[in-house]
């Protein structure tokens, strides 16, 4: 499988970084509209419209999720952020335990977020599921980096214990005054 995007881009410290939840936080919990729609052929327009076969391959309900679901004000705020603040997406969802740095690259690109998206956090087995503890290695291996935010859904005592400077919870999706503190914590960190 072929993806569109081959070059590993790396981590520059001087600018911040956003480690990013996806769902809860692009993709509000309720929205299902991808299950009203032909998703096969989703995939053939997708394939068709970047001009690149590999959505013909990626799971079809995934890519229903992410052009169907996703908040597009969430996605409007999140790339505003990055724009204004150049800042660099480390991928901290579960969606990084199955899917390679290509495939991620390709769905954030159905939404124009691709050039944002840097890296993920490890898929070591002990750090699988424990976020806080993956994001913490992540510092650790990168100790230049001085300014981040966590941005996510799940109010995960770890995540608040070990970052509460730096923890930006979203209700549902990340919406203005999620925004806000985003910006803020980015800000005085400079």
């Amino acid at each position: 499988m072929q993806t569109t995007y081959n070059a590993r881009k790396k981590i520059d410290p001087k600018f911040p970084v956003i480690f990013l939840d996806i769902d809860g936080v692009l993709q509000p919990p309720m929205d299902q509209e991808r299950f009203d729609h032909d998703l096969g052929a989703l995939q053939v327009e997708l394939a068709e419209k970047f001009n690149n076969d590999v959505y013909l391959d990626y799971d079809e309900y995934d890519l229903g999720a992410i052009y169907y679901d996703w908040d597009l004000g969430a996605v409007e705020r999140l790339r505003k952020l990055c724009d204004d603040l150049h800042a660099q997406i480390v991928v901290s969802s579960d969606w990084r335990l199955w899917k390679t740095m290509g495939m991620l690259r390709d769905y954030f690109h159905l939404h124009g977020l691709d050039c944002y998206i840097y890296d993920k956090t490890t898929t070591v087995e002990k750090l699988r599921f424990k976020r806080a503890d993956a994001i913490r290695e992540y510092l650790d291996r990168h100790p230049d980096i001085n300014r981040f935010i966590i941005i996510d859904d799940g109010y995960s005592y770890e995540l608040k214990k070990m970052f509460p400077d730096n923890f930006v919870h979203t209700a549902s999706h990340f919406q203005e005054e999620d925004d806000i503190k985003a910006r803020k914590i980015l800000s005085e960190g400079s």
